[in-house]
């Protein structure tokens, strides 16, 4: 254990009692030995106080605080990094409706440490009974991070975003680009396209996490309402100029032009469909002027496959309806 690098693995909770002690479970049943074990609670009313003080008095690493008010999401889960010791060497977060496998840390850190310059090591895991984060040769460990990234905004690969829960940051890089930017609800994937612009990716080819119990969550939320499509189009279109070690042709540009148009055409469809004018509105103010453009073309040249879309979504309304109530 003495020449194991200290992994600081990180719970930020906000009302977690129903799935909390899973999580904490999860952690403490790591084959990795030498880590602290951070919770920052933010202001929780439900019983979530009452269930981290029982597993802090069962565990000296685990040290826990708790906001006096609550916060936005993407603040407390820097929070809690803040936290981790200054001779830490990862974060690895713990999401507490999410869940960690036994080897997670262990199988983490055996690539984190191949090369000095990997800035954050991703995974396969489990979304509901979906393997994701497919598509890298299995006999690489270590990639060029602005490789992957400009796959990643080209939309031809997925591999190192979703969820932190999914990945593990090099402390001093996490502190370096100072965490989570909480402009976005898709944080993680926009801290992780800055992170590759500068350091390697780590890619550990097993199944290490579970996530989406709450099957959705936040991410069906962003989804459903176009801010998954307008956070894509900010960090992943018109501040592509943003990143500085990777340019697009001009064909590639044309390319991420077409694909949005098309995103937001389906998306708009779907609006039209079920009435909901605040997200047509919304996603119609911001759009790119360039992409707005192309709007027409698309739509014209795929009529047949939108209509159709259409027709189906008055179709699938009550469901639409249900799950949207579900995750409001």
């Amino acid at each position: 254990m003495d020449n194991e690098p200290l992994v600081s693995i990180c719970t930020p909770v906000f009302n977690g009692d129903k799935y909390l002690e899973d999580c904490i479970k999860g952690v403490l049943n790591q084959n990795y030995e030498n880590f602290e074990y951070i919770i920052v609670d933010n202001a929780s009313t439900d019983k979530t106080p009452s269930i981290v003080e029982k597993y802090r008095k069962k565990d000296t690493r685990i040290r826990v605080y708790r906001n006096e008010k609550t916060v936005c999401m993407e603040d407390n889960f820097n929070l809690c990094a803040n936290y981790s010791s200054d001779n830490a060497k990862w974060i690895k977060y713990a999401l507490v409706d999410d869940y960690l496998f036994p080897d997670c840390v262990e199988k983490m850190v055996m690539v984190g440490e191949m090369d000095g310059q990997i800035g954050m090591v991703s995974a396969y895991r489990m979304a509901g009974n979906i393997v994701t984060n497919m598509g890298l040769p299995i006999e690489q460990n270590v990639f060029d991070g602005t490789e992957i990234l400009k796959q990643q905004i080209l939309r031809k690969l997925h591999v190192a975003s979703s969820s932190p829960n999914t990945v593990m940051y090099k402390r001093n890089v996490f502190l370096e680009l100072k965490g989570f930017n909480n402009k976005y609800d898709l944080s993680d994937t926009e801290l992780a396209f800055r992170l590759l612009d500068r350091y390697k990716l780590g890619f550990a080819h097993y199944v290490l996490t579970k996530s989406g119990r709450d099957a959705g969550g936040g991410e069906y939320y962003a989804i459903i309402h176009g801010f998954k499509i307008l956070e894509y189009l900010d960090f992943g279109y018109k501040n592509i100029n943003n990143y500085k070690n990777i340019s697009f042709e001009k064909d590639e540009m044309d390319y991420l032009r077409r694909y949005y148009a098309h995103e937001i055409v389906s998306f708009l469809i779907t609006k039209f469909a079920y009435f909901e004018w605040e997200d047509i509105k919304r996603m119609l103010g911001n759009i790119p002027d360039d992409v707005k453009k192309e709007l027409k073309k698309i739509f014209i040249r795929n009529f047949t496959k939108y209509i159709k879309k259409y027709f189906a979504a008055l179709r699938n309304i009550r469901s639409y309806i249900r799950d949207k109530k579900r995750f409001a």
